[in-house]
């Protein structure tokens, strides 16, 4: 399981410090994302599974403590930690996930269109 990043295949749309990346972690989460899918080729007929997980925004604990300092304060909707990992779970469990093999998940879109995950969109960010 990767989790890799929308930064491996979109442009910022801000500089760093101001709501964007650094290339150093960009090309980084490029080079990992492209791990899966060759992993699901290389090892896909012995039964490995290879996945890219694109968690979105997640409001972690350090995401609350420096989004102002990050450029970041207001500027994304996030969801909580629990979404990402309900969605990981899904994928190493679930006899169905054998069809995504190689592929990226979009995490949040993933929970919400497979009733993984509660709501958070409520602008609590947890669900309730």
């Amino acid at each position: 399981m990767n989790v890799t990043s929308a930064v491996a295949t979109i442009d910022p749309q801000a500089p760093t410090g101001e709501g964007g990346w650094g290339a150093a972690y960009a090309m980084s989460k490029g080079a990992f994302h492209k791990l899966a899918g060759i992993l699901a080729v290389e090892v896909g007929d012995r039964g490995i599974r290879s996945y890219n997980l694109e968690p979105g925004f997640v409001i972690t604990e350090r995401m609350e403590v420096n989004a102002g300092a990050l450029g970041l304060a207001g500027r994304y909707q996030g969801a909580p930690p629990s979404v990402p990992g309900v969605v990981i779970a899904w994928l190493g469990t679930s006899p169905d996930a054998a069809e995504l093999n190689g592929g990226t998940i979009s995490a949040q879109r993933f929970a919400l269109e497979r009733s993984l995950h509660a709501d958070w969109r409520d602008g609590k960010g947890d669900g309730n």
